[in-house]
């Protein structure tokens, strides 16, 4: 978890502190851009097993990803993932760390940071919600024959194989 606290902020100043990263302003005009979404994703594993689900929207309609979601406004990391992993998939899950940090961007309209933080499964039946499909854990070989078949996106394949579960 001690990696995790270098995300975290204390809210009541802004002087950073040994738990801190200090957050720089970019001067940027807004009327001109957009700012990046922030979102976080969890390799959730249960045993030999990983959670992923089939996408019921777009971008990634009906490919399997590794459920996650916006981090709302004074919001952690932990407590997002958490809550995206209740309303997604009607799971508990124990955070241990942060795996990888992406950035999708794809002109003109999207631009993404991820934060994907690996996660043991604690309670819970997997259940869809509106943003899946279908939510369930997968041996290592389904999700490699799930590659070869391109039933996963491209961009979580690539998490997946920095985690040598491809």
């Amino acid at each position: 978890m001690r990696a995790l606290a270098q995300f975290q902020r204390d809210a009541s100043s802004d002087a950073p502190n040994d738990n801190t990263v200090p957050f720089a302003q970019p001067d940027l005009d807004r009327s001109r851009t957009r700012d990046p979404r922030i979102g976080c994703a969890g390799i959730v594993r249960r045993g030999s097993e990983v959670l992923l689900g089939r996408r019921s929207k777009d971008p990634n309609r009906g490919l399997w990803v590794l459920p996650g979601g916006g981090v709302g406004f004074g919001e952690t990391l932990i407590e997002t993932l958490q809550r995206e992993l209740a309303e997604e998939a009607h799971i508990e899950v124990d955070i241990e760390n942060i795996f990888d940090v992406s950035e999708l961007i794809t002109p003109p309209n999207e631009h993404r940071v991820i934060v994907y933080m690996n996660a043991r499964y604690r309670s819970g039946e997997p259940v869809a919600s509106s943003d899946l499909s279908e939510v369930r854990f997968f041996q290592t070989e389904e999700i490699k024959k799930m590659s070869a078949s391109k039933m996963i996106s491209p961009f979580v394949e690539t998490i997946l194989r920095k985690a040598a579960l491809l």
